[in-house]
Formats: structure tokens, C-alpha cells, sequence
């Protein structure tokens, strides 16, 4: 029941009433209104007063302080990059590589539909169209240590062209001059002869032998150093090249008397008595078939080529090769960016005046680059990336020599065996797959022939007195001399006449007549006695890193077996490691004496005390030893009867235990191991390096796996490379190659060389092979196209190529 709700009227307030009962009952039923609820709610309006802002907390704006009113740089600098937060993984894992893949193989088709619209449309309005060949626009090249063979792949023989450049002397960073050939050899021959001379003085005057002595006077050489050869000055001095000579030459009439082949010994000394009177003739300039036209300078930073070699000796410039021993030169250049720029001068000049191509059309020219078949990893890697990024061809295939060369000589399987200008190497392939286990690369080639040759025939009175291997025109004097007179052929052993001309850039033809008689035939055994050969030398110091071991590039990269030492370079390099120890759980034996008793334990108390039987010395030794054999270990034996023991390396450089020393517990103590010697991989592959070649040879065939893989390697040896085309060096390979395979186990008894196919010249198989190549359907799937490369970098090398 609802209260009445009263109303305001213009009457007359009325007089309060009691109430009644019913009233009092309503009120009591009907329950109050509570205060909120009796409370008005103001009405939202202009008039009602809003809620105050809570306060905040008021900070007071610190000002940078600018040390002066310039800053260092108006380009806007942006600020650095969380790297925690990566914004995605694109190209960071192997299934993201397809993408940029995928692209580049349609920008290849649509530019290759493109061409062919434009050539249509080009037939449309044009009667006669010029036919092109289609390998028109593939390059190869093929960098050598001497040469460089470029040309299309439409030509039947490159253009070779000389690979160096001359730039001024006084030219910045260009690095050190190289060393001259032989220039070791009679610097420590001199210094050991100047020891003896201060050591005779010394002792003649009374004073002691102790300091050192320095050379010459100049302060900075001294008989301590390396160079000396840890000679102690006492006793007769011996050039070691005398030495070498000597065991070439013993070797050779060794080999004579086997083959019944009658010789004059005093034949030498009468070679050597006609040389000494040998006057040169000088040649009229109309008579002169030799005369060449020598480089006139003016002015230009560099010459490359032939104009480079044909420099005058007072024109100031110097003469550098860019690659050294098939891999980038890093000996004679002072940082990386000068070497790439100069390689890339080479090519530039070469391709405008060779070929007839200028820098704005090589993005229209595909290259097919040939590396050698082990190599250094980063020669490959930045010579795609000179080709690709810096030159800006369109796409490259890089393959190797050895899988080029079988092309060119129509076989499957092959053992090639490449000897260029400064390395040799020797690889098997089998069904056109190269092994890599059978890899082999050599430190020497026909450059060291050239060098043994220019030292043999010094000591046999050379005419030509002013030779000086420095100048490019006597080194290649020398180098041609060398494929003329140079011989494996033992029956050629005789009193014979040469002649050889000097040329003069100043003055006429010099025409010198000499004679040989064992010289041109010992100068090519290095090959197969390698201690004539200066290693040290050839080596030299690198000034600059191509890559950082803690660089990101070298971490991103993925590893590679490239440059790693292969199965057949540890094969020969084993006899550098002692023999494997004894087992120890071999069991002493039990023997019994005459009065019946049992001796038990007398290895365990020998090799407690370390003093009974003596052990042959192991040796392992250093990758600077040069020429120098490890001592085989001799089988111990028991001492006669009052005999010394000869002082030895114990058994166990490890101390025993105290209470170990007595016969009762010397079973219960436990031997230790020899610890094992190993070398590094960069011990491996520089030993493996000074093997003879015979001796390479042998060991990439042993690894090539099976016995019938074996004979088959056997009976297809390909000889390819410069130094290859000598005379009897094949026939030579072939009688010293079979007692090789016999001791490793393989039943050989003859090999067979095969010459170059059709009368090609060895030096350009690879080439040819790499032309052949191009026109297969495969080579397709091979190209690395620009923007590939620009991704992904040298991933790109291994998803195309096996050997990478």
C-alpha cells in the first residue's frame, strides 16, 4: 500500500491530525528509504562541477650538454639494431635458399624469352640476320701461375697471354720484390764460408768462441739466424746444392751402367775446359731473327702482358705475378684490395685487346672459370666474387682441371697428372667424378726445372756471365732454353753443342755456343729427387689475411674439403710418425732358466728401472726439415755380456709409483701409453707437397679404392700442363712407377702414358675439355647467376658442386 503523496496547494496550511490506527499499521509495514536513495542525483549540465585531475609527478628535463656548436656529420645517423629481436629468418636456415633460387632461375627464363622475342622481331624487319654461334657469349678462363688462356667457348684455341703486370717502383703498398731463384742457396753458402774466415781469425788471434759474429758489418745479420743452417763452422764446408748435385749425378750413372749404356766420364771436364772459352758473337740487326720490339714507356701506371716483359731494365717498373702457385699472391702484394684490382686490370686489358670486349658487355657473357683440383678455398671465393660483383658478368660455372682434362681427351676414368710453371698435381677420376682422396698437390713445377738448370750449368762454366734471373728477358732465355735442351732420355748422355741468344735493348743480338754433357738430363730429376728444391725460398712471408679466423664470414661459411688434406697425402706423409706402440695387455712371457726356475715380470722391471734393453730412437721431423729421412725404429735387443748399453729413450717417461720398483707388484702396475704424434693438417699438406712425383703418382693411384679401379687408374695416366710436353718423361714415369704400386700391394707390372688427344698442346687440354663442356645440356644446372651469388655468397658453391 502506497503513501499519498501530497501536493502543494495555495490553501492555507491545515492543523496537525493524530493519526489513526490504520496509519500506524501502514507505517509500520512499509519500510524507510535508505539515505542514498532519498539522496537527489544531480543533473548533468553547464552548472555541475566536474571532478578534479589527480596530481602528477612533474620531471625536470635534464639538457645535454654539446661540447662546441659543430657536430661531426650532417648525414643522419640511424640508431642500432636489436639483433635479439630478429625481424624474420629469410636466407638464415638451408630450406630458405630455395626462394632466392626460385627467382633467380625466372629472371634467367624471362630474360632468355626476352632475347628471343627481340631476335624474332629482328628476322621480322631485317632480310639477313648475322648468325652467331651459340657459345658465342660464354668466356672460360683459366688462370695459370705463368699464362693466363682465355677465350670464348666457341674458339678452338685460346689466347694465351702472359699473367702479370708491371706498375712504377715507387708505386704505393705494392709489397716486397720477389726472391730470386737460387739467391738462398749462395746466401748461406757465403755466410758459412765468412764463419769459417772469423772462426780462423779468431783462433788465431786467441780469443774465445763465444757471442755471435755479425756479417758484413752491417749490424743486422748474424750467424744464429735460420739461414745458417745450424752450422757450427768446424770442419770442411760442404754446399749442400754441391751435395744435391752429386746425388742426381750418381743416380744418373747409376742408372747408365744398369742399362749398359758406355760413357766417358772425363767427357765433363772437357765440357766444362770448352765453355770457359766460349766468346759471344754479336748478331747485325738485319740478321737478327730474334730481335723484338722493346716497350717504350710513357707515363702509363701499368703494362700487363708481353709489353710488360719487353719493359727495359732502367724503365723503373716492376714486373709481379698475381698468382703464386695456382692461388692468389700474397707474397709480393701489400693488402687485398691492390691484388684484386690488378687481377682485374689483367682481365679487363685482356678481354678488350685479346677478344674485343669491353666492361659494358659483360653482362651479356657467361664464364666458365677453371680452379685447380685442390686449392685454397678463398682463391675460389673471391675470384667468383671479382667476376661476378666487381667485373659484373652475368652468371659463372667453376669446375676443375682434372674433370675438364677428360673431357678434352674423350675418356671416363683417368689419373691426370698436371705439372704447370709452379705446382704439379696428380688426381684420379673415376666415371667423370673426381676422387677427391686421391688428390695430390705438388710445391714444384717447370719454373724450379728452369732454376736446378741455371744452377748445374753455372758450376760447368756458363758462358753468360751476367745472368741474372731478376730480368724477365734472361729468365725467359733461360725458361726456353730449358724446353729446348732439357731431357729424360739417358742415351742422350754425350758431348753436345747448344746456342742460346741475348737479347740487348741497347746494342746488338749476343749469340753464345756452349756444351753439355749431363746437364740437361740431371736438371729434370728434381722432380723425382726434390733436394735440390728450396722450399723456403719459394714460401716467403704473407703480409696481409684474405679472412679472420673470428670473422662472421668465416663462421656463416660451411665447411669445406676443398683445401683439406686428402687420403693419398697422409699416405705420404706416414713414415713422418713413429710406429703404433705395442698393446698393453700383452703378457709378459714365462721362460724358464737352466736351475728350473721360473723368471716372470723381467719387461715390468725393465721398465721400472729404464735401464735394460735398449730402444731405437723415434724421430719425428719437422715440416722445415728438408730432405732429411726419419730413422726407423730398431727391434730391441738383449745386450751381449759386457757390453755398454747404448743411452736411449726410455720406455716410460713417466715416473713409477713408490713401491712399485720390485718384481713382486710390477705386474699389477699399469703401463702408460706412448702418447701418439700426429701432425696438423698444414704439416700434412706442406710435406706432402715435397714427395717426389713418382712417389705422388703412386699414392693417388693406391687410394683410387678397388683393385680394378686401381688398374684401371694404372693404364690411363693423362699427362697434361706446360712441363709435361718434355721429352722421356713419360717413358721415365712408367719404368719407376710399377716397383712403387708392387710394394704397396697392387700386383702392376707396366702402366701406360697417354699423350695429350690429336697433337693438342698440353697446355691447353683444360681449356679445350672446359669447351667441349659447354656444350653439354648438364652444364645448365651449374651456373651461379649475380643475384644468386649477392644472396646467398659461397652457399651457392656448394649446392652446385661436389668438391666444394
Amino acid at each position: 500500500m502506497e503513501t499519498p503523496k501530497t501536493e502543494g496547494s495555495p490553501n492555507p496550511p491545515q492543523l496537525p491530525q493524530l493519526p489513526t490506527a490504520a496509519t500506524i499499521m501502514d507505517t509500520e509495514t512499509t519500510p524507510a528509504p535508505s539515505v542514498l536513495e532519498s539522496a537527489e542525483a544531480p543533473v548533468a549540465g553547464p552548472s555541475s562541477t566536474p571532478a578534479p585531475a589527480p596530481n602528477k609527478r612533474v620531471y625536470t628535463k635534464k639538457t645535454k650538454k654539446i661540447e662546441g656548436q659543430m657536430a661531426y656529420t650532417s648525414a643522419f645517423v640511424p640508431g642500432m639494431y636489436n639483433i635479439k629481436i630478429p625481424a624474420g629468418d629469410f636466407l638464415t636456415k638451408e630450406r630458405n635458399l630455395d626462394v632466392i633460387r626460385q627467382l633467380s632461375q625466372a629472371k634467367a627464363k624471362q630474360e632468355k624469352v626476352d632475347a628471343e622475342a627481340e631476335r624474332e622481331r629482328l628476322a621480322g624487319e631485317e632480310d639477313e640476320v648475322s648468325e652467331l654461334h651459340p657459345l658465342h657469349h660464354t668466356l672460360i678462363i683459366h688462370p695459370g701461375s705463368r699464362n693466363l688462356r682465355i677465350g670464348r667457348a666457341s674458339d678452338f684455341y685460346p689466347k694465351e697471354i702472359p699473367n702479370c703486370i708491371a706498375r712504377p717502383a715507387t708505386a704505393p703498398n705494392r709489397g716486397e720484390d720477389p726472391p730470386i731463384p737460387g739467391s738462398r742457396a749462395k746466401r748461406v753458402a757465403q755466410r758459412a764460408l765468412e764463419k769459417r774466415e772469423v772462426k780462423k781469425r779468431r783462433q788465431a788471434n786467441g780469443e774465445g768462441e763465444n757471442g755471435d759474429v755479425e756479417m758484413n758489418g752491417s749490424g743486422n745479420r748474424r750467424l744464429d739466424e735460420e739461414d745458417s743452417e745450424d752450422d757450427n763452422g768446424e770442419g770442411k764446408w760442404v754446399d749442400p746444392v754441391d751435395a744435391n748435385i752429386g746425388h742426381l749425378r750418381d743416380y744418373l750413372r747409376n742408372r747408365l751402367v744398369q742399362e749398359r749404356l758406355a760413357t766417358d766420364w772425363k767427357e765433363s771436364a772437357r765440357v766444362k775446359a770448352a765453355n770457359a772459352k766460349v766468346k759471344p758473337e754479336n748478331l747485325p740487326e738485319h740478321n737478327d731473327p730474334y730481335r723484338i720490339d722493346w716497350t717504350e714507356t710513357d707515363g702509363r701506371p701499368y703494362y700487363i702482358g708481353t709489353e710488360a716483359l719487353r719493359l727495359p731494365e732502367n724503365s723503373g717498373y716492376k714486373v709481379r705475378y698475381p698468382i703464386l702457385q695456382r692461388s692468389l699472391n700474397r707474397r709480393d702484394w701489400g693488402s687485398q684490395q691492390l691484388l684484386m684490382d690488378d687481377i682485374a686490370i689483367i682481365l679487363q686489358d685482356s678481354l678488350k685487346s685479346e677478344l674485343g670486349i669491353s666492361p659494358k658487355e659483360y653482362q651479356k657473357y657467361s664464364v666458365v672459370f677453371i680452379i685447380p683440383d685442390h686449392g685454397d678455398r678463398t682463391y675460389v671465393q673471391e675470384m667468383t666474387h671479382l667476376l661476378l660483383v666487381t667485373m659484373g658478368f652475368k652468371e659463372i660455372a667453376v669446375h676443375q682441371e682434372a674433370y675438364c682434362a677428360i673431357f678434352s681427351a674423350g675418356m671416363s676414368s683417368a689419373c691426370v697428372v698436371d705439372i704447370g710453371a709452379q705446382v704439379t698435381s696428380v688426381t684420379c677420376v673415376d666415371e667423370g667424378l673426381v676422387n677427391a682422396d686421391t688428390r695430390m698437390r705438388l710445391n714444384y713445377g717447370g719454373d724450379d726445372i728452369t732454376a736446378a738448370l741455371v744452377t748445374i750449368l753455372q758450376r760447368s762454366n756458363f758462358p753468360y756471365r751476367d745472368l741474372d734471373l731478376a730480368k724477365s728477358q734472361d729468365w725467359l732465355m733461360m725458361d726456353n732454353l730449358k724446353n729446348k735442351i732439357c731431357t729424360l732420355e739417358e742415351h742422350l748422355v754425350a758431348n753436345t753443342p747448344w746456342d742460346f741468344y741475348v737479347l740487348k735493348e741497347e746494342g746488338m743480338t749476343q749469340k753464345y755456343v756452349f756444351r753439355t754433357y749431363e746437364e740437361n738430363i740431371l736438371a729434370p730429376l728434381v722432380f723425382f729427387d726434390t733436394r735440390l728444391i728450396d722450399f723456403k725460398e719459394k714460401n716467403g712471408k704473407t703480409p696481409f689475411r684474405f679472412w679472420n679466423p673470428t670473422d662472421d664470414t668465416v663462421s656463416d661459411e660451411i665447411t669445406s674439403g676443398y683445401d683439406e688434406p686428402t687420403g693419398a697425402m697422409k699416405a705420404c706423409t706416414a713414415h713422418l710418425l713413429p710406429p703404433p706402440p705395442p698393446p698393453a695387455s700383452e703378457a709378459p712371457e714365462t721362460t724358464k732358466t737352466n736351475n728350473g726356475t721360473q723368471e716372470e715380470g723381467k719387461a715390468a722391471k725393465s721398465i721400472g728401472t729404464g735401464s735394460a734393453t735398449p730402444v731405437g730412437e723415434i724421430k719425428v721431423s719437422a715440416p722445415s726439415e728438408l730432405g732429411t729421412t726419419t730413422p726407423i725404429p730398431k727391434p730391441a735387443s738383449t745386450p751381449t755380456p759386457g757390453a755398454t748399453p747404448v743411452p736411449a729413450m726410455p720406455t716410460n717417461p713417466f715416473p713409477a709409483p713408490a713401491g712399485t720398483m720390485n718384481g713382486n707388484n710390477a705386474e699389477s702396475t699399469p703401463v702408460p701409453s706412448r702418447p701418439v704424434v700426429e701432425l696438423s693438417s698444414t704439416q700434412i699438406i706442406q710435406e706432402a707437397a715435397r714427395s717426389p712425383l713418382d712417389a705422388a703418382i703412386a699414392a693417388s693411384i693406391s687410394m683410387a679404392g678397388t683393385e680394378n679401379k686401381v688398374k684401371v687408374a694404372s693404364n690411363s695416366i693423362l699427362l697434361i700442363g706446360g712441363s709435361s710436353a718434355m721429352k722421356g718423361l713419360g717413358a721415365f714415369i712408367a719404368d719407376r712407377l710399377p716397383p712403387l704400386l708392387r710394394q704397396k700391394g697392387f700386383p702392376i707390372s707396366d702402366v701406360s702414358i697417354i699423350p695429350p688427344p690429336r697433337n693438342l698442346n698440353p697446355r691447353f687440354v683444360s681449356w679445350k675439355g672446359a669447351s667441349v663442356m659447354c656444350n653439354l645440356e648438364s652444364l645448365s644446372d651449374m651456373w651461379i647467376r649475380k643475384d644468386e651469388w649477392e644472396a646467398i655468397g659461397g652457399r651457392a658453391l656448394k649446392d652446385r658442386y661436389l668438391y666444394y
